[in-house]
């Protein structure tokens, strides 16, 4: 049987199901049936739990792990860096590169005064990730599990992202939109969102008196926090 693919705008299309490790996926509907089941999995495992402080984790050997603990029971390419060009994302030989720097300026967020929520880099970090697309496939799922879980270490609430996003719709739409114009240097769009869909910052009085900013932000840091705060 011919397997029968379908994509939403904006998706990477399947360009070989030679990879593929489960027989009976034949369709569209097969297929997002044992992705969803093998990400349930890795939600499980890295949202569920406490969550170490991304010093310790934000970096591209754990984030290739992360994926394959995605995808890894559907296909062989998971955690692996894609090796072909597609629509979206940068030339696949400037991933290593582009994946450290990012990993990069996250430890430098973690570590200096910014003058960004924690909503904000979280929303940089789904963008940067989608925007280098390391993977061959599933980068969307995963550059969200990525931000989320960096919420999560910051105990704030992350998007409960519509269900309805791996395909065409409104919320598709709007979703990509601001992916579009987070390209361009606007993230409020992306920030707008992901606070739609439940998103939250810490107030200014939690992030005094909340014992994990206490122990993990130098006062310069929540310095620069509370201005970002009560300007956002």
């Amino acid at each position: 049987m011919t397997l029968q693919w379908e994509y939403p705008e904006g998706a990477t299309p399947i360009q070989n199901a030679s990879d593929l490790k489960i027989p009976w996926v034949q369709t569209q509907r097969d297929l997002n049936h044992a992705e969803m089941e093998n990400i349930a999995i890795a939600h499980k495992i890295y949202l569920t739990k406490s969550v170490p402080n991304p010093m310790k984790w934000f970096e591209p050997s754990m984030l290739q792990k992360i994926h394959k603990e995605m995808y890894g029971k559907v296909w062989g390419w998971a955690g692996k860096y894609r090796k072909e060009i597609t629509s979206i994302g940068i030339k696949p030989y400037l991933i290593p590169l582009y994946l450290a720097q990012l990993c990069d300026e996250v430890k430098y967020w973690l570590q200096h005064p910014v003058e960004l929520t924690f909503l904000e880099q979280a929303a940089r970090i789904h963008h940067k990730m989608v925007y280098i697309h390391p993977f061959e496939n599933g980068n969307g799922r995963f550059s969200r599990l990525i931000a989320d879980r960096y919420l999560v270490f910051w105990e704030c609430p992350y998007p409960q992202w519509p269900i309805d996003l791996q395909k065409n719709g409104a919320s598709r739409f709007e979703y990509i939109q601001s992916l579009k114009h987070a390209d361009q240097g606007n993230y409020d769009p992306l920030l707008i969102f992901m606070q739609k869909w439940g998103a939250r910052d810490p107030s200014p009085s939690q992030l005094e008196k909340t014992s994990l900013y206490k122990k993990k932000l130098s006062p310069d840091q929540k310095q620069s926090i509370a201005k970002a705060l009560m300007r956002s």
